[in-house]
């Protein structure tokens, strides 16, 4: 289950990798893939845009320490429906490490 953390930034929500497996498989039931290969809003029919989202990996042993690195993915979204996605994501803690022992 997502943790919240205070971080140096504020309250975060770490998530495990199988949360972030999770969130993204609730992704199909909002959008419909059309013959061309884009995406539609299945409320409003407009295109699917997508932001590139940075994922830091709080891998360290240590309160939201880690190596540095970052797990990218491609964030869709409704243009009409939604707000558009920040470029910094959630962190994410893999087994192992402080907030996924």
């Amino acid at each position: 289950m997502a943790e919240e953390v205070n971080a140096p930034v504020g309250r975060e929500v770490v998530l495990t990798p199988e949360e972030v497996k999770i969130m993204r498989k609730n992704w199909g039931k909002k959008f419909v893939e059309q013959k061309d290969g884009t995406f539609k809003c299945r409320a409003c029919g407009e295109t699917i845009l997508a932001v590139r989202v940075a994922h830091p990996i709080w891998d360290g042993p240590f309160p939201c320490s880690g190596s540095g690195r970052c797990w990218y993915e491609l964030v869709p979204y409704c243009p009409k429906c939604d707000e558009k996605p920040g470029p910094h994501g959630l962190p994410i803690a893999p087994k192992g490490s402080y907030h996924n022992p």
